[in-house]
């Protein structure tokens, strides 16, 4: 990320954005403020204005806030405070993109508890991990943020861009393939193989990917399997349909599939939202642009772009390999 701090000074900052935009790493350069976030504190946006008016009577005259602050109603508490003990206020916005943030915040999850969690699990453990983040949350802030203005009385509006940078350790390759009409078809014709002698596999999938293989790339499989939660098919058979495709080709794909019913999508699982692809890049510790996704769908490409991840279409990849 860009330096937005030389040197302390006697300010108040204000650092909005996202839930899950990286505002923790970005507050880590204001090295000698005393930092102030209801992660940590808890309450209220009005309470943390107290513990900042708080903080300023015991003679800190350096302090960073970090909070999402998406409305002018929330900055206001805040601003206030520091025009009252006579503190220019500065507001750096993190202007992390929902996907990029939707993404960190699947990694925090599979980083902590080794996977990303169903949305029943994120409400009961968000109680007392604010790294639980809901999809929900994010869309509200897309919903209700409202861009900050000088003329809310802040001194400077800083906008840092959001970078993510991989470590050396991410450094593995893998292809990545979507399941349905992009690996097997129903031979009955419908969306879905209703049993396990319905699957058909396509032409050229076993030869084709086994040639992958033998150039050292990881083989993995995210499916998105909503009659699960639509009660057509149970977790299980769904499971022992992807490992039957497996079998059938004769290869041993590491796969993930998504149970959730949709709509409206409240899960971090389900294509295209990131979060198996990122449960892939951490087990594996795969660098996204070595990687490969085929799939037949927008949903695939779009995936596919916000994991990082190089898409080629599931007609182009076996027509041509």
């Amino acid at each position: 990320m860009t330096v937005i701090v030389d040197s302390m000074a006697e300010e108040v900052v204000l650092v909005m954005g996202y839930p899950a935009s990286g505002k923790t790493s970005l507050v880590s350069q204001f090295n000698g403020y005393t930092r102030l976030n209801r992660d940590n504190l808890g309450g209220s946006i009005s309470g943390l204005a107290d513990r900042l008016q708080e903080r300023l009577d015991a003679g800190a005259r350096s302090i960073v806030l970090d909070n999402t602050f998406g409305t002018v109603k929330q900055r206001r508490y805040i601003i206030k405070v520091a025009q009252r003990n006579d503190l220019p206020i500065r507001c750096v916005w993190l202007k992390t993109s929902i996907e990029d943030s939707q993404f960190n915040a699947s990694m925090r999850m599979v980083r902590k508890y080794g996977r990303v969690l169903d949305p029943e699990e994120i409400q009961e453990n968000g109680k007392t991990d604010p790294g639980c983040i809901p999809s929900v949350a994010l869309f509200s802030y897309r919903k209700n943020l409202v861009a900050p203005s000088l003329s809310e009385g802040f001194s400077e509006i800083k906008v840092v861009k959001f970078r993510r940078i991989w470590e050396e350790e991410y450094s593995n390759k893998a292809l990545i393939l979507d399941y349905d009409q992009t690996l097997r078809d129903a031979i009955s014709g419908g969306k879905y193989p209703e049993d396990l002698d319905d699957i058909e596999i396509l032409p050229r999938r076993k030869e084709v990917l086994q040639s992958y293989v033998n150039q050292g790339y990881i083989l993995a499989g995210v499916s998105n399997q909503s009659w699960v939660g639509k009660g057509i098919l149970t977790w299980d058979q769904v499971n022992e349909g992807l490992q039957h495709t497996n079998d059938l080709l004769g290869l041993d794909i590491d796969f993930r599939f998504c149970p959730h019913r949709v709509p409206p999508i409240v899960c971090h699982c389900r294509k295209p939202q990131t979060g198996l692809g990122v449960e892939l890049i951490e087990m594996y510790k795969l660098l996204p642009s070595k990687c490969i996704f085929v799939g037949d769908r927008t949903t695939d490409k779009t995936f596919a772009k916000r994991c990082g991840f190089n898409f080629v279409h599931a007609d182009e990849f076996f027509k041509k390999a």
